[in-house]
């Protein structure tokens, strides 16, 4: 049955936050998996040269794929009332998305690098701009409490992307084909599973342009904010390769995708606890909002520390497992990079504090600032330090980003009371 006209999601299902994190976190746990396969896959039948290529592409394109992400489905699953249909989110999402592609297309195009990794660089675009459709109907079904239904298209998403990677890249030994690959399979997910079930029940009707520009006005600062937090992730990598060259890039990325087991879990509790903290917040009930999110940054902070723990005692075999012995060298590496997890992770807990309140415009100078604090640190400390600069420039960068989102948590509270 569809929503009325005033575009009211369907109600709620009564799925309790245990029965939520334990679903978002299979699914993301498999999907950075199959991510991380994928980055192995590289290593071992590419070599350093094409991890670096690789690892660049990414860097690269991020940057304009989170711009045109607009993090919307956090803005169409804190919409509790419903205020705009589904439809017009819809449209907004397909409309940047390929907005999107276009600029990444005039990137590649104009990047100066080599036609073959001119091309990477537009496949993987297209790669991760198909993601940001599959994403807004996971905000229809997270909006729903519906986390079991995400997982599952992770999932698959991951399972259909690393299998037609691999089997690609075996086959070809070329890293464009396999990247083309994955975005057909990912495409191929969005259209089978997707799409029928995070459309189903809601309002599929369109209000207007001036909803649509609304709702764009509304995400376009988390749209900023991400592209600013994508900067904060790759500057250093865009030091490694001015200063050090691809070859030692691939080996940062190969290191610091290490930092995606932490951060698999943070972004699990921070989906599945989203709901409930904007339940919270919108209720004006600050003291069950305060304690959830403290609890959800002492949960992260805690994993971090256990990373450094980890890393320290097995990093260096680790490293040589799961991508080549030569890896082995650089297990402090991977200490120095987990040191930024505890940081980042707790940074990244009190995002979705702030995201649930919707204290959307506050982000954007404050990203602005960490952007600007850890390129600062990445140009000075890379060219000394090396990659274990380029490692305390993201630690710089979470640190300041955890002083501002308390001060915008303040003033979040500060609107409660006076509201109360």
């Amino acid at each position: 049955m569809r929503t009325g006209e005033c575009g009211k999601p369907p109600p709620r299902t009564s799925a309790s936050l245990r029965s939520s994190f334990a679903w978002t976190l299979a699914g993301n746990t498999f999907y950075a998996a199959a991510q991380w396969a994928a980055l192995s896959l590289v290593a071992k039948l590419g070599g350093s040269e094409m991890l670096g290529q690789y690892a660049l592409a990414v860097a690269l394109t991020t940057p304009l794929v989170m711009l045109s992400h607009l993090n919307l489905r956090a803005v169409l699953a804190t919409d509790m009332d419903g205020r705009q249909p589904f439809g017009n989110y819809l449209v907004v999402r397909l409309g940047v998305s390929g907005l999107g592609l276009v600029g990444i297309a005039i990137l590649a195009l104009v990047s100066g690098h080599a036609g073959s990794l001119a091309a990477v660089i537009l496949v993987t675009g297209l790669a991760q701009s198909s993601e940001t459709v599959s994403d807004i109907y996971y905000g229809a079904m997270q909006r729903r409490d519906e986390m079991e239904l995400i997982a599952r298209s992770m999932i698959a998403r991951g399972l259909v992307s690393v299998c037609a990677f691999g089997v690609s890249l075996y086959v070809l030994r070329d890293l464009v084909w396999a990247l083309a690959a994955v975005a057909a399979g990912r495409l191929a997910v969005l259209l089978a599973y997707d799409r029928p079930r995070g459309a189903a029940g809601e309002n599929l009707a369109r209000s207007g342009l001036g909803a649509e520009l609304s709702i764009l006005r509304t995400a376009m600062p988390l749209g900023v904010m991400l592209l600013l937090v994508s900067l904060n992730t790759n500057l250093p990598r865009y030091a490694i390769e001015r200063y050090l060259g691809v070859r030692e890039l691939g080996v940062f990325a190969a290191v610091a995708s290490f930092l995606t087991v932490g951060s698999t879990v943070v972004n699990a509790l921070g989906q599945a606890t989203t709901p409930r903290l904007a339940r919270h917040f919108s209720r004006r009930e600050s003291k069950p909002f305060l304690r959830l999110t403290a609890l959800l940054a002492a949960s992260v902070g805690a994993l971090g520390v256990a990373g450094v723990v980890v890393a320290a005692a097995f990093g260096g075999t680790i490293l040589g497992v799961v991508y080549r012995p030569e890896y082995r060298a650089h297990g402090g590496l991977l200490v120095a990079v987990m040191g930024t997890a505890i940081p980042g992770y707790v940074a990244i807990a009190l995002g979705y504090a702030i995201t649930a309140a919707r204290a959307f415009d506050a982000q954007v100078p404050l990203f602005c600032v960490v952007a600007a604090s850890c390129g600062a640190a990445s140009w000075l400390l890379v060219p000394r330090f090396g990659l274990r600069g380029a490692a305390v420039s993201l630690a710089i960068g979470a640190s300041v980003q955890i002083g501002g989102e308390a001060l915008i948590l303040a003033r979040a509270m500060r609107r409660i009371e006076a509201a109360g």
